[in-house]
């Protein structure tokens, strides 16, 4: 069983994820479209997908209650998270939303098929190898990572395929060996923006 920390920033966001992922089956208020902070926050979670996604995507703020702007194609994308260093709004697909759903509640994932995110504005973590972890380890720094999709699929990872170092600039393995692993794959952020196309990869084949 994986150790939990309950220190104010990782809980914060865990708990923003998991109302995202159960409370999109339930009704929840519509904010304005006028008020500038929601157009803010539109804005910054728009700018993680692809234009062709996150034009029709539910647009979640960042308290984790409020829908910013309704979506209709199952993918939420909500806007930079406090707490981090980086800027690193996300758009995820229900694959991803179920994922996050059993990761705070401690439970092993049941992926059934493949799930994407995009994170093209990057992102910043304090771990690779600790799913909880709230800051670096003492000597280390936060791992920036620039624009990237991450994948996840049905079953274990193999480490002989992709790297596990996040420096490598290759596609890499986020927590290996948990059962929240799941693969980093940097890309062209301009190119999936302008086109919405996978095409867009920068570094789609593994390590050697």
């Amino acid at each position: 069983m994986l150790r939990k920390h309950t220190l104010k920033m990782t809980l914060l966001l865990l708990v923003v994820l998991a109302t995202i992922a159960v409370g999109l089956t339930r009704s929840v208020p519509v904010a304005g479209q006028d008020d500038a902070d929601s157009e803010a926050a539109i804005a910054s979670a728009m700018a993680a997908g692809p234009a062709s996604i996150a034009e029709n995507a539910t647009i979640m703020d960042m308290d984790g209650t409020t829908v910013l702007r309704e979506g209709s194609n199952g993918w939420t994308c909500f806007p930079d998270a406090p707490g981090t260093p980086g800027v690193d709004p996300m758009c995820l697909d229900e694959t991803w939303m179920g994922w996050l759903e059993a990761l705070v509640a401690g439970e092993e994932p049941d992926t059934q098929v493949v799930g994407l995110a995009y994170m093209l504005g990057g992102g910043s973590d304090a771990s690779n190898t600790d799913p909880f972890a709230t800051e670096p380890e003492a000597g280390n720094e936060w791992i920036t990572t620039p624009a990237h999709v991450m994948v996840i699929m049905p079953g274990d990872i193999d480490q002989s395929v992709f790297t596990t170092d996040p420096l490598s600039g290759e596609p890499f393995i986020m927590w290996a060996g948990t059962p929240y692993e799941h693969i980093m794959m940097p890309v062209d952020a301009h190119a999936m923006v302008e086109g919405g196309e996978m095409g867009g990869m920068a570094m789609a084949t593994p390590a050697a």
